[in-house]
């Protein structure tokens, strides 16, 4: 079986990068000749042109080219991470977080602070679905999920799930609570909710039909930041976690006009049960 040199590939990258066969040439410091020959023989191996060598002397990819550059890059920036982990023992200067996209962004702030404020980490954040982050997470792409519904367990995908927050729902509105009931105001103006498949919605609809209140819903979404922004666009009411709009709220922009007390929006972050960066990972956010 056909192997890449790595060889190959690593004078491509450097090519790519510099955007110039002499200034790539200079850095690895040998003759243009050799790297125009090592990018050929590339080329050759994985039998698609990848660079175009205009007469101006500026270069420029293919597509294929840049797919090939693209995968380089995560390839390389794993090797830089292998040896400093290797040579440090210990964690890795890079954090890797996904997060769904729903996910409010203020607890996202709030759970990752000490790696923010932190001067020895780069984080960085995937947004994604689920099932994608999953993925993503058991091929040690990501270190951690944070998600606001457990993952299902499985023998084959063995997991670390913890509850690192939990948030009281309320009902919030850019308009002051006043005089009107809450039954006038869910029938006047109306009310926009989470996503039907959360828990929280079908338990705040049972609350209306309970009371006999029978709310104007304008839209179930599944986004936390989006609710926000209807909450301060518009006169109708949302139904969300208190800290999808927490600074709102403290500044008096939006308004708390009923509060669930015994009705919470879980957090979790999800890890895999092997590996040191996973471990290191829930000690450096003190869990």
């Amino acid at each position: 079986m056909n192997t890449l040199n790595y060889h190959h590939l690593y004078y491509f990258w450097t090519v790519a990068r510099e955007k110039s066969f002499t200034r790539a040439s200079g850095k690895l410091r040998i003759a243009q000749s050799a790297v125009s020959m090592q990018v050929a023989q590339l080329e050759n191996f994985l039998g698609k042109k990848l660079i175009l060598r205009a007469t101006s002397k500026k270069l420029s990819l293919t597509e294929e080219g840049q797919a090939v550059f693209d995968q380089a890059e995560e390839i390389f920036r794993q090797g830089r991470e292998l040896v400093d982990g290797v040579r440090d023992q210990g964690f890795h200067s890079l954090v890797r977080v996904g997060a769904l996209g729903s996910l409010s962004k203020n607890l996202q702030i709030r759970l990752l602070r000490p790696i923010i404020e932190s001067e020895s980490f780069e984080l960085n954040i995937d947004i994604g679905d689920s099932n994608t982050l999953l993925g993503r997470l058991l091929a040690f792409h990501l270190d951690a999920i944070l998600c606001d519904v457990p993952f299902p367990h499985s023998e084959d995908e063995p997991l670390i799930q913890r509850q690192v927050a939990r948030e009281r729902f309320c009902l919030v509105s850019r308009l002051r609570r006043g005089n009107t009931s809450l039954s006038e105001r869910v029938t006047k103006h109306g009310l926009y909710l989470p996503a039907k498949s959360n828990p929280a919605t079908s338990e705040i609809e049972a609350s209306f039909r309970h009371q006999k209140m029978k709310p104007l819903v304008k839209g179930y979404i599944d986004d936390i930041a989006l609710l926000r922004l209807l909450a301060l666009e518009t006169d109708s009411l949302v139904a969300i976690p208190r800290v999808g709009a927490e600074r709102e709220l403290n500044s008096k922009v939006l308004h708390v006009i009923h509060e669930y007390r015994s009705l919470f929006q879980k957090f979790y972050i999800v890890t895999r049960q092997r590996g040191n960066r996973s471990n290191a990972l829930l000690s450096l956010l003190g869990l």
